[in-house]
């Protein structure tokens, strides 16, 4: 039975913006052997700190997708998802 996936986000901090396109190249490959996918990203103004939500597992096959792809990271943790209803 396949596992159920949950909600990861994984926080970045850079010293400069990053070229996202590479990024993507970069990581994709590692997020779909690991069954994980990307969903959206959120970055400030300033292009140095972004939040990303993934599907995956867990926190950690995020975490191995990002270190194998050679993508730094601060933090990666499963998160609940709360939204107001209109």
């Amino acid at each position: 039975m396949p596992q159920p996936m949950q909600v990861v986000l994984v926080e970045h901090d850079r010293p400069a913006p990053a070229d996202e396109e590479e990024v993507t190249r970069r990581i994709e490959r590692c997020l779909t052997l690991r069954n994980a996918r990307w969903m959206r990203s959120y970055y400030a103004a300033d292009g140095r700190r972004s939040i990303c939500q993934l599907e995956a597992p867990d926190a950690e096959t995020v975490r191995e997708a990002f270190r194998a792809a050679g993508h730094p990271f601060d933090r990666a943790w499963v998160a609940q998802m709360w939204w107001r209803e209109e």
